[in-house]
């Protein structure tokens, strides 16, 4: 299976943007842009660098072990600056120097429901989530008795 990336927080200028990577390679790639692996599970402010030593951005960055992730698989979110000059930098660098492949919509999603981390009726009441605008929606998706909290 392929690692995977992309940006899971709204695309356009903002003061942080976050950047999930998911699959075998993540760790690595991590490990190559920052230096080392923050513990697991532990937010660290990284230096993140490109393969020639020029310095992307610092950011926070956290590790998660497989079957301890939303996907199931070893993920990475890396939390940079959210101009668009930094994300197209990072997201240029994890395709060309390190082979990372971007995530089709949705693509998160599958990789946990095929994981076993989440079942039907739990990637369901996801994405009524991520669509709900009203109090009463959001509502909704909390008394279905599942919430992210429970996943990983």
């Amino acid at each position: 299976m392929d690692t995977i990336f992309a940006l899971a927080s709204a695309r356009g200028k903002s003061g942080v943007a976050v950047i999930r990577l998911s699959g075998p390679d993540a760790h690595g790639v991590l490990e190559k842009l920052a230096g080392r692996l923050p513990e697991m599970r532990r937010m660290s402010l990284r230096k993140l660098r490109r393969a020639d030593g020029a310095l992307l951005d610092s950011a926070l960055v956290v590790a998660f072990d497989r079957g301890a992730s939303f996907t199931g698989e070893h993920v990475v979110e890396i939390m940079t600056h959210g101009s668009v000059a930094t994300i197209a930098a990072l997201e240029n660098c994890l395709a060309h120097e390190h082979g990372l492949r971007m995530a089709e919509p949705g693509e998160f999603t599958r990789r946990a429901l095929d994981n076993g981390v989440l079942d039907l009726t739990q990637v369901e009441a996801l994405s009524d989530l991520l669509e709900a605008e009203t109090e009463s929606q959001r509502a909704g998706y909390e008394s279905a008795g599942w919430c992210l909290g429970q996943a990983g």
